[in-house]
């Protein structure tokens, strides 16, 4: 990288300031430009909506008149139909044209064979001739063929209210014209089309009038890209206008068809221009407004040339500012270079002629009384070297005769630390003792406490032990009282066994004689021939039934026999355990009184434990006091014989310092020496005439 060296401050200003000024000044005009566009962008872009909005609002109105005279006619005719004659619709449709000056023409079109059936085609049609209305029977023919007119498909085939068709160019009258079919039914049957047709000159002359600043206009398209209106409205509707446009309006016409609305560009024999445009809802036309860009944006283009004339002429100012500033710094700073080149000669007489009162005039100032200064320093440093030389040499005598005498000082405190120390060593063997004592008295202390612990946890556990033995005796003495119990519901089973088996005896004997008389019964009607055969068949059911109660008692007795021989083996089972239980109870209450012998001897053991275990915390605490006072005296001695060996090493230390001062004392007295002569090289008072 090269570094560029300047010769002068007044050069570097300027080479450093003006660049940046000038980006400043060009940057701030572009950014002013920007701003002063965007908002004209923003202006000129609502402007322009609301010319659209307000033109397309006002064709609605238009077209929103037109179109209702041919849906109140269909709404009219679908409940009437064939009941009214051409007469009456004409008088109808005259009524409907009185009542909006743009519509041309109103026509009623049944469809084939739909207003009668032995007619094919019947219509009403009204229009306008030179202020009049006047009626036409010339469209029921073969030849005009009215069902397969596109408009009347259009207002067949649509779904909406209302169906346009796309304007076109009509010779005779040299107008255009645009035509609403609306559709009618009688009780939701296709009945034919009423149409309206409206002329768009009115329509025209709107867009014509619409003047945007000096030169901008206004067009409107279909939804096919034809032109149908323009600037003086000089293309109408005439084929040869499209043959005759040029290459950049056609491309135009295809970017507006594409979208609802926005902003293009047009390019023609006047330049760039802008084209503003937006939707008529209902029939999907464009309507554009086109202005210049150069008459758009002709302020700001003013503006800027003026903010660039402002800019240079600013520019220039502060350059000659700059100058006659930096030629300002560059006298001043001269000034002083030759004050601070002649101190640095030596030569302290100078001073600088001060004419301000700014930041230069303050640094002249500064350094002229720092001159002043450095006359008044250096004549005392003079003085002062002379009086350090004789000093020094004083100081340099006296510190040998204290290096001397700190040298006995030294032998002393040596002897005196050297006895220090054997007494240190006596007090650290006793404090090891008392030390080594203290820990076996600390270890016994230990013990005796686990000691004591273990007899707490013994006692615990014995107090517990004796709980769980009083909970078991509980325990057994309720599993004797439920195991009498059981034994006696067992035996009451029993007895109720007994019972059922009386009841089963009896009700066998019953079968038995059941099944007797019934033998009996049959015999007797098989005697009685065919009377008793039904008689017969009911004793042989009952004898069957009999025979069954006589197979389920003996099923029942055998297994209340069983049902016994259990309870007696329950019986003896509990009676059994009851007996082990209480066996168990002697048992339990034997472990019981056990427990409680041993509980008290615990008890004791743990009394005489802690007991013990005070004792030795008292002999521990007298040890540890003991051990405490000789750590004491060793710390004393410790610190004695540290603190004579730091004084022996002052001492030793303070003679090298005063050796070192006297040292210091001689290199001194060499620099005052030195210094004198230095201060005799600079120049501090100006020479006189006489001198």
């Amino acid at each position: 990288m090269v570094k560029v060296r300047f010769r002068s401050i007044r050069t570097r200003t300027m080479v450093t300031i003006v660049p940046w000024l000038l980006l400043s000044m060009f940057a701030l005009s572009a950014i002013s430009y920007t701003y002063s566009k965007r908002i004209i962008d923003q202006e000129i872009n609502s402007k322009m909506e609301y010319q659209l909005h307000s033109t397309i609002n006002n064709m609605q109105t238009i077209l929103t008149a037109h179109s209702k005279i041919p849906e109140s006619l269909a709404r009219m005719i679908e409940p009437v139909g064939d009941r009214i004659d051409k007469g009456k619709y004409f008088q109808i449709i005259q009524g409907l044209l009185s009542t909006n000056p743009d519509t041309f023409g109103v026509g009623i079109w049944y469809e084939p064979y739909q207003y009668k059936s032995y007619l094919k085609y019947y219509s009403s049609y009204a229009y306008r001739d030179n202020g009049r209305i006047l009626f036409s029977n010339d469209y029921d023919t073969e030849e005009y063929n009215y069902p397969e007119k596109d408009w009347y498909l259009l207002g067949k085939n649509t779904t909406e209210r209302v169906a346009w068709t796309d304007p076109f160019f009509d010779p005779n009258s040299n107008t255009t014209i645009l035509t609403a079919a609306v559709p009618f039914y009688n009780n939701n049957k296709f009945q034919g089309v009423v149409s309206a047709t409206i002329n768009l000159t009115n329509l025209q002359q709107k867009v014509a009038d619409i003047h945007v600043g000096n030169s901008g206009y206004a067009f409107l398209l279909d939804r096919k890209g034809n032109l149908i209106a323009g600037k003086d409205n000089e293309h109408g509707m005439d084929p040869s206008a499209k043959e005759n446009a040029q290459a950049s309006w056609n491309q135009l016409s295809q970017s507006i068809l594409s979208s609802s609305s926005g902003v293009l560009n047009l390019h023609d024999e006047n330049g760039i221009n802008n084209v503003y445009f937006q939707t008529v809802p209902d029939t999907s036309w464009k309507l554009a407004i086109v202005i210049p860009h150069d008459e758009l944006y002709g302020q700001v283009n003013r503006y800027l040339k003026i903010s660039i004339m402002v800019s240079v002429f600013f520019i220039a100012f502060v350059i000659l500012v700059i100058y006659v500033y930096s030629l300002y710094m560059t006298n001043s700073i001269k000034k002083v270079h030759i004050l601070s080149k002649a101190i640095s000669e030596g030569d302290l007489t100078k001073q600088i002629h001060v004419e301000s009162v700014d930041e230069f005039g303050q640094m002249g100032t500064g350094l002229n009384a720092m001159t002043n200064q450095l006359q008044t320093i250096l004549s005392q440093v003079a003085l002062s070297a002379k009086g350090v030389y004789e000093t020094s040499v004083q100081l340099s005598h006296n510190s040998e005769q204290s290096a001397k005498a700190t040298e006995a000082i030294a032998q002393s405190i040596q002897e005196v630390a050297s006895g220090t120390l054997r007494q240190l060593d006596v007090t650290s063997e006793a404090a090891n003792a008392a030390s080594d004592m203290l820990g076996f008295i600390h270890s016994i202390s230990q013990r005796v406490d686990h000691a004591n612990q273990s007899a707490q946890h013994a006692l615990t556990a014995a107090q517990l032990g004796k709980a769980d033995i009083l909970d078991a005796i509980s325990q057994m003495d309720l599993i004797s009282q439920n195991s009498a119990k059981s034994v006696a519901l067992i035996r009451h089973l029993e007895e109720k066994s007994k019972q059922i088996n009386e009841i089963m005896r009896l009700l066998s004997s019953i079968a038995k004689q059941t099944k007797l008389l019934a033998l009996n019964a049959g015999v007797i009607a098989s005697q009685a021939g065919a009377n008793g055969k039904t008689f017969a068949v009911i004793s042989q059911e009952i004898r069957l039934l009999a025979e069954h109660s006589t197979k389920s008692g003996s099923e029942i007795d055998r297994l209340i026999a069983e049902i016994q021989a259990c309870m007696v083996q329950a019986v003896e089972a509990m009676k059994e355990g009851d007996s082990s239980v209480q066996d168990g109870r002697l048992l339990i209450r034997k472990a019981g009184d056990s427990f409680t012998e041993i509980l008290q001897l615990v008890e004791g053991v743990s009394g005489e434990s802690r007991e013990m275990e005070s004792e030795v915390k008292r002999f521990q605490l007298s040890v540890e006091e003991i051990a405490a006072s000789m750590k004491a005296i060793l710390h004393v001695y410790e610190q004695s014989a540290s603190e004579t060996q730091y004084v022996s090493a002052i001492t030793e230390e303070q003679t090298a310092a005063i050796e070192e001062v006297a040292s210091y004392s001689s290199e001194l007295a060499h620099m005052a020496k030195a210094m004198e002569r230095l201060a005799a090289s600079f120049k501090l008072y100006k020479e006189t005439e006489g001198e």
